[in-house]
């Protein structure tokens, strides 16, 4: 029995292949609406939660990979606005940027890509030292270690 209308207030015990239909209908409705919900949170502290990295105040490593010991964080020694083109290449397509610069951008958007990419080099290189410093502290029990102090941010 074919039905050219989905009846969700019906009383009686639907069919199998009303459920199927109602059910497919309703996850497809609910996924799409967890997606909406996502991509609105994800706004929302995207606006409110989060900043660009001032690009007078970020700074990129001049070795690569830059170094990571044990204990406080070792800051990047090369200002961004002091840094040449040829640093600022080499470090982009450490970080696995092939294309920079691309010519269609400014240069302070380019350069704003360049600060966010060095920050989040910061936080990998913070979040390695700690987990390094986790499993020697609590998993191997290593005595008088370097806690991992985080560098400054900019």
């Amino acid at each position: 029995m074919a039905t050219s209308a989905i009846d969700f207030t019906s009383c009686q015990p639907p069919s199998l292949e009303e459920f199927a239909s109602k059910a497919v209908l309703m996850l497809v409705i609910w996924a799409c609406l967890l997606a909406l919900v996502k991509k609105i949170c994800q706004a929302f502290a995207l606006r409110f939660w989060s900043y660009p990295v001032p690009i007078t105040s970020a700074s990129i490593p001049s070795k690569l990979p830059h170094p990571n010991p044990q204990g406080s964080a070792v800051p990047f020694d090369v200002p961004l606005m002091e840094a040449t083109d040829e640093q600022i290449g080499a470090f982009m397509k450490f970080r696995g940027n092939e294309t920079w610069p691309d010519e269609k951008q400014s240069r302070d958007f380019a350069l704003r890509q360049v600060a966010h990419a060095a920050a989040e080099y910061k936080g990998e290189l913070y979040e390695l030292r700690t987990m390094k410093w986790i499993d020697d502290h609590f998993r191997l029990r290593l005595k008088k270690l370097s806690y991992p102090y985080v560098d400054r941010h900019w």
